[in-house]
């Protein structure tokens, strides 16, 4: 299999957009506080990084479909075949292609809908389905521990970065945002804050991932061109 990436322009074209996007959202939520009447600007939602099936929520699920499709890239390598890696770097294609349908159908809020009947929603709690994906991350962690190990501890480190950049997003933000949104409700420009910090740290920890994927694959029998 021979694909040629360039992976300078692919990650530098994504870092673009998602800057793009974040400023969008930066400008329109302030306008939107100076006018302090949502009827007036019901289009925010189209840019607004904490609402659903607009503009970043598809950015979100792409970039999270293109690492899925990279994990899978590196499965296919002959070099990751022999090394017995094939099966983990497809478990987490699987993985991501999940997570890019999870931003667009929101299954993570129904399973908070869920876990809602057996905690009190409230707090640091108030979106309950961190509990559950709290659990499930810490699972996969275990599961993936001596695979991640035995890498380079350049490429190692490098994964902890991405995850520690995209956790400390949904789930660390998340928490902090569903504390003030439970306390103060989510019209407040403190809750607004917490949320594009947010997701700005979930969209750049998926492209820094994309960034050592296509790293990886340089290694491998498809052709990445560094710019």
């Amino acid at each position: 299999m021979h694909i040629v990436l360039n992976r300078k322009k692919i990650v530098h074209f994504l870092i673009f957009i998602a800057l793009v996007l974040i400023f969008i959202h930066c400008v329109i939520l302030g306008i939107y506080y100076y006018i302090g009447d949502p009827d007036k600007f019901d289009f925010v939602r189209m840019f607004d990084l904490d609402m659903e099936r607009n503009v970043p929520t598809l950015f979100s699920s792409l970039i999270l479909a293109i690492s899925s499709f990279l994990f899978y890239l590196l499965s296919r390598s002959p070099t990751e075949q022999k090394k017995g890696s094939r099966k983990y770097w497809l478990g987490l294609s699987f993985v991501f292609i999940f997570l890019s349908f999870d931003e667009s159908a929101k299954i993570h809020e129904k399973l908070g809908d869920f876990t809602e009947q057996f905690v009190d929603a409230s707090g640091f709690l108030h979106y309950p389905w961190v509990i559950s994906y709290s659990i499930l991350v810490l699972i996969l962690a275990a599961f993936y521990l001596r695979f991640f190990l035995k890498m380079e501890k350049k490429v190692f480190w490098s994964f902890i970065g991405a995850a520690v950049m995209f956790l400390g997003g949904a789930i660390g933000f998340e928490l902090l945002g569903a504390n003030e949104s439970s306390q103060h409700g989510t019209a407040t420009v403190l809750y607004s804050v917490l949320y594009t910090i947010e997701e700005s740290l979930e969209m750049f920890g998926v492209i820094y991932l994309i960034h050592i994927l296509l790293g990886l694959l340089d290694k491998t029998n498809i052709k990445i061109e560094k710019g």
